[in-house]
Formats: structure tokens, sequence, C-alpha cells
């Protein structure tokens, strides 16, 4: 794979953003030469070189929580940008393949110039952008942005010679809208063994040692979420829930991690229903220093909203949690079904906060449960493991750096 050059677009910060990051590095350690064209926050070099990854950060950075017209100029801005980078870039570094990493799927146009000079564009979609509109948007808009995002992602695949998504939920919907199912392949969000350094992963075969720690019952029962904290993801329902069940187990805890407009709200919520005390929260912390937050709690939540956007997820962290053997408790959706069987996972009604209260007290009362559940995660988890999708997205972007444009949409062996 040496000598194959690959730029990679993303309006979000890097080495932040948990996919773009694991990408990139698949990429890299593969032996393929990898830029990255991103944002810059303050304090950040406009250019360094991390890991093998060289990182162009322009001039621009972004805030969270703010009007959704206000971003979509931003995101038109950032292509723009972008695309002026990928134009300097190209006469020396030739690129074969640029990746545009959505939201929004149209910084894929950004490979304009390469792509006329023969590279490959390559869009990855990790959100889908007409339901993630949808369920941002209210009342009378609702139909507008449906109408808008749905015209450009079809605008974007039809420029992309290829198209990546994060696992089956979105490749039907995809193909529903009219992406050639050739057209399409699918690399997972699994964990990624690099982000939790001196961490051993739970094995199904290992059946020795501790699967959760032993809790110490005059210590809390720490129930954890780290992440995006929006609407969609829930987190006031979990907040809710803890507030039903430490009726039943004081002991309970939540503990909060990430970044995003909800965090105001959130903290407000349990001061109102009168459990701050309960309910701790943490500033977001790179990827790789995310292990030093899991690795305190006994359990995982991921209380997704079925918004028609959230219930199609398949969260990272689940893989995460399954892969450091913790119990998962999750919403009740078509995309973990699919991933997770019921006796891996204590799936809850969504939206519904006694539904999960029950799960918080039930896991904290059974620890033999705990130890069974986190067994069949790992079982489930296996065929996913991030060293094989890893594997399989470096030989894709090998394969389509030196397939012929017209061959494109033909299976390559390694999918």
């Amino acid at each position: 794979m040496a000598g194959i050059r690959v730029a990679g677009v993303a309006y979000d910060y890097y080495p932040d953003e948990v996919r773009l990051l694991r990408l990139s590095q698949a990429a890299a350690d593969a032996g393929l030469e990898m830029d990255i064209i991103c944002l810059r926050k303050p304090g950040e070099a406009p250019h360094e070189v991390l890991h093998g990854v060289s990182i162009y950060r322009t001039p621009i950075s972004r805030g969270f929580g703010l009007p959704l017209a206000v971003t979509a100029l931003g995101w038109l801005w950032f292509m723009l940008v972008a695309g002026v980078y990928l134009a300097w870039l190209m006469p020396r570094r030739r690129y074969h393949v640029v990746v545009g990493h959505n939201m929004p799927d149209f910084l894929i146009f950004s490979a304009l110039v390469p792509k006329l000079f023969g590279a490959r564009a390559l869009l990855d979609v990790q959100d889908l952008s007409p339901e993630l509109l949808t369920a941002k948007g209210g009342g009378g808009a609702r139909s507008v942005l449906r109408w808008a995002a749905e015209l450009q992602e079809r605008l974007s695949v039809w420029f992309a010679d290829l198209v990546l998504t994060v696992g089956w939920p979105f490749e039907r919907k995809l193909v529903e809208r009219g992406t050639p199912a050739e057209k399409l392949r699918i690399i997972i969000n699994s964990a990624d063994p690099k982000m939790f350094p001196g961490a051993k992963p739970f094995s199904p075969d290992d059946a020795l040692r501790p699967v959760t720690p032993p809790h110490d019952a005059s210590a809390p029962f720490i129930i954890m979420y780290w992440g995006t904290l929006a609407e969609r993801n829930g987190m006031a329902t979990a907040i809710r829930a803890l507030a039903l069940a430490r009726r039943e187990a004081p002991a309970l805890r939540l503990d909060i991690m990430g970044r995003g407009e909800e965090m105001p709200r959130l903290q407000a919520l349990a001061e109102a229903i009168g459990v701050s005390d309960a309910v701790r929260f943490f500033d977001a912390v790179p990827p790789n220093r995310v292990l030093d937050f899991i690795i305190r709690g006994d359990a995982g939540v991921i209380p997704y909203r079925a918004d028609g956007f959230a219930d199609l997820l398949l969260p990272t962290k689940a893989y995460e949690l399954a892969w450091l053997g913790r119990p998962i408790i999750a919403s009740d959706t078509p995309a973990i079904r699919s991933m997770f069987r019921p006796e891996s996972a204590m799936l809850c009604r969504p939206d519904d906060p006694e539904d999960f209260a029950r799960a918080f007290v039930e896991l904290y009362r059974q620890p033999e449960k705990r130890r069974a559940m986190v067994a069949h995660a790992a079982e489930d988890y296996e065929p996913y493991r991030w060293e094989n999708e890893a594997q399989r997205y470096a030989s894709l972007l090998s394969w389509l750096a030196s397939t012929p444009r017209a061959e494109l949409q033909g299976k390559p062996e390694m999918a």
C-alpha cells in the first residue's frame, strides 16, 4: 500500500472526532500517506503530524447549539476553504483518494479539483442527514429540511465514486433513497484498542477473571455515559430514571461526560428533580483518555430517543462497553437489536424513565446477570473487532486508488 496518498476532509476537530481518528489512523498504520483537513481550535497548530497523519487545520472553528442556518453557512464556508486547501496541496501530494466525512454530505464537493486530476472521491456517511436534520427541525420547517437534506445527499452520492457507511440500518435507508447498493460499503464503528492503552479486553473464553469489578456495597454503583450531549441522545430520560431508581437503590450514581448544547439543561434537570448530588458531569476529553472514565464505571447507558434518527444509530460506545466488559443498558431500537441479542444488553423502551429505572435496579442487584450479559455481548461483538474493520478500510482505500473509475462499483474481494 506504500505510495498511496489519501486526504480526509471533516468539519470537526482532529484528533477529537472518534471515527475520523480511527479511520485515518488505520490508513496511516497500513502504510498509506494520510492527510487531514479539518477545523482548528484556539491554540492548535495550523499544521502538525500526529502518529503518521499529517493534519492541516483551517482557520475555522465551530460552535454547538447554533441555529441550523448558521451551522449550514459554516458548512458551506468550510467546504470552500477545504477545496482551496486541496487544490493547493494537489500539485505536491497528487492524492489518489479524497474522503469526505459527513456531516454535511456535500463536503465531498471539496474534492472537485483532485477528482478532475484523477483522484477518487469516497463519501463517508456516519450520520444520515435527512433523519438527523428532521429530528433537529421543528414545526413546518421539517418538510423543507427533509427535502433539502435529501437533495444534498443525492447530489453528494452522485458525485462520489463510492459511499461508506457505519452499519446496516444506514445502508438500508440509503438504498431506499436511491443509492445503488453496489456503490455502498460498511465499516463498523467498533472499539479501537489503541484508544485504550493498557486495557485488557474481555474475551468470551476468558471465564476466570471478573467480568466487572467487584462492587463494594459502601461505594456508589456508577452508571455512565460519554459522548455527544444533544436531545436525541436521551440523557434527560437517564436522569429521570436515576431519580426513580434511587428510591430502591440509593447507591446508584450517574456519571456523564461529553459536550453539546444539552449540557446546561441536563444540569438544571438534575437540580430540579433533586438528584444533583448523584449526577456528576465531566468535560469531554480526547479519545485516548476515555478509558480513565470508563474503568471507574459499573455499567453504561445509551438511552437514545426514537426520533427517526437516533433509533438507527449503532453507537461506538456500545462496542467499547462490550470490548471492556461492562454491561450495556440501551434503548430498544432496530439498530441496537441488529447488533446485540436480548441476553447481551438490557433493552428498554425509548423515552421511558420507569423502564430504564427498572434496568438500573436490576443490574445493581444481580451481579451474576451482569456477568452473563457481558459474556454474551463479547460474543456478539467478536466478528466486528476493530482490527478487522481497520484492515478492511485500508484495503478498500488501496482498491479504490488502483481501480479504473469504470470498474469501481464492482465489489472488491475484501468486501
